[in-house]
């Protein structure tokens, strides 16, 4: 009796022991927000929608899509390629790399636990991250750019069978590590001399014929793949205000805002307005056509309306349109947020000057 005790609890442990191995889940990363022209694995992109290892997202022109994984929050900006390489977790631990084929991405991981993983790939780098903001760049000549907003990152120009040998965490380790204020450009004339060195030194490990360990491989090629001190430089910050400012946005909207985006999206795919819709919450406006967020700006001020006739400006935009939804016509002006309504004429105002508009058409009066 005691021996059958003895198994049971043996086998309870093996298989607890199995299942706190890091696992896939479905509700683990999902599609947040997007905007424009958002394509998942060739399928138009839905907000809310769950994504897998394995998935691509691709955005056009004027897009953006942002999504959550776990608790980490990544903007992908216009003409890029994403791949999901690897997404497990363990409770709350997770291990997340991404691949940047080219375009740019904005990225807020979250502060990481010590056993816990956030890469990101492009065709000449690698970068390990522990709760950071940071941007990640990659161009049609494979040409990488990182810069650091604050926390730490570390990089290394990234060699395939390198990372096949030793792993992609070993190949962290030796990387050079980038703070604060600090940038760095890895191009594919970089990764390939280091490429063949390394490759030389691993032909004549191997043709040795004894096995090597991965610290004797990566003590010989450590120098080859990490960033020269010279390559990383000081950038300031207030000359990436913009892009700084956007990082810092960059975070998951109210579940009720999503709902309410939602709702007035399917609304456009089931009976297309000619025009558009407007949606406007206390902080942002939403132009949504063709069954997509075209548009997103700031509320500074709250609309004036008419007649059932909300007339609203943001930044670059003049919209008007019923208080249900439908927009009536648009019109690009820069503004500072301010409109008044005088009659059929509507003023909108920028750095003081302003621009007057037929309330019924949008023309310059």
């Amino acid at each position: 009796m005691k021996n059958k005790v003895l198994l049971l609890l043996c086998c309870t442990l093996i298989v607890a022991l199995s299942c706190s191995q890091f696992k896939q889940e479905d509700d683990f990363a999902t599609i947040t927000f997007y905007i424009g022209d958002v394509k998942k694995n060739t399928q138009e992109a839905r907000i809310g929608e769950i994504l897998k290892e394995n998935d691509k997202i691709v955005t056009g022109i004027n897009s953006t899509c942002d999504i959550k994984i776990g608790d980490s929050i990544i903007r992908i900006k216009e003409k890029s390629v994403m791949l999901i390489s690897k997404m497990l977790r363990q409770g709350q631990l997770e291990n997340v790399t991404l691949g940047l084929d080219i375009g740019k991405m904005l990225c807020k991981p979250k502060k990481l636990l010590k056993d816990e993983r956030f890469y990101v790939k492009t065709p000449t780098a690698v970068a390990g991250v522990r709760g950071t903001r940071f941007t990640v760049e990659a161009d049609a000549n494979k040409t990488t750019r990182i810069k650091v907003f604050d926390g730490k990152v570390r990089v290394a120009k990234r060699i395939d069978r390198l990372e096949n040998r030793v792993g992609v965490e070993r190949v962290i380790e030796e990387a050079t590590q980038l703070e604060e204020s600090q940038k760095v450009v890895i191009t594919e004339k970089d990764v390939k001399q280091a490429e063949k060195n390394v490759n030389k030194i691993l032909q004549e490990q191997e043709s040795g014929g004894a096995e090597i360990s991965a610290d004797k491989v990566i003590s010989q090629v450590k120098t080859e793949i990490a960033i020269a001190k010279q390559d990383v430089k000081q950038f300031k910050i207030e000359d990436f205000r913009q892009e700084r400012e956007e990082i810092i946005s960059v975070k998951e909207r109210p579940k009720e805002i999503i709902k309410r985006i939602q709702r007035v999206v399917r609304r456009e795919r089931e009976a297309p307005q000619p025009d558009g819709s407007l949606l406007v919450t206390r902080n942002e406006i939403y132009f949504i056509k063709d069954g997509r967020v075209e548009l997103e700006r700031k509320v500074f001020n709250a609309p004036v309306i008419k007649d059932g006739t909300l007339f609203i400006a943001s930044q670059d935009f003049v919209f008007s349109a019923s208080v249900d939804g439908p927009v009536k016509w648009r019109k690009k002006v820069q503004n500072d947020g301010k409109v008044e309504l005088k009659g059929n004429t509507l003023s909108v105002f920028s750095e003081g000057r302003e621009k007057k508009l037929n309330i019924h058409t949008g023309e310059t009066e």
